[in-house]
């Protein structure tokens, strides 16, 4: 192996090389990956398998269909945002008021089927929470497509507005 091909790659064999002592296995790469510090998802899994190994054993309903059935119906909510915001990081972006846009679409539909309210159908107070938050997003996402302001300033604009709208009483709105 040439010395320009070790500034550029070291530690790897060049294709087609027969020096068997370059070429690493992946047991070899992994560990030479944690004694450099370079952890990547190991610390993460090496958790969920202590936690669900505890719990495991401590717990006589964890591995049941029911608590499974739970914590997927706990989950649902928050995955569908994770998802949602995961194509905003994607583009380089942040959404820091994405929880308080969804507490504004919840606290929506249940005003709408209050009853000294309009008493909607559930799916018509969904839609009309689905429509007002998009509503808020075009104009969060205009500010930052056509004004230019960073969508860190914006979104951390929207939490603050939003988690005080979320604070605020109905009733006293509607005085």
């Amino acid at each position: 192996m040439s010395a320009d091909a070790e500034i550029v790659a070291p530690g790897i064999g060049l294709p087609g090389g027969d020096d068997a002592e370059e070429r690493t296995g992946l047991w070899q790469r992994a560990i030479g990956n944690v004694k450099s510090g370079n952890l990547g998802v190991l610390p993460v899994v090496l958790g969920e398998v202590l936690i669900v190994a505890y719990f495991g054993f401590t717990a006589t309903n964890f591995f049941t269909a029911g608590n499974f059935v739970n914590v997927i119906l706990q989950m649902a909510g928050v995955t569908m945002i994770a998802y949602g915001v995961v194509f905003v990081l994607l583009l380089g972006e942040i959404d820091l008021s994405i929880g308080y846009l969804s507490g504004i679409a919840a606290v929506t539909a249940a005003t709408m089927q209050l009853a000294d309210g309009a008493q909607l159908p559930g799916w018509l107070a969904i839609l009309i929470g689905l429509a007002v938050v998009a509503v808020i997003g075009t104009a969060q996402g205009t500010v930052v497509a056509k004004v230019g302001v960073p969508s860190f300033v914006v979104t951390l604009a929207g939490l603050l507005i939003w988690q005080g709208v979320i604070l605020q009483d109905p009733a006293s709105c509607a005085a």
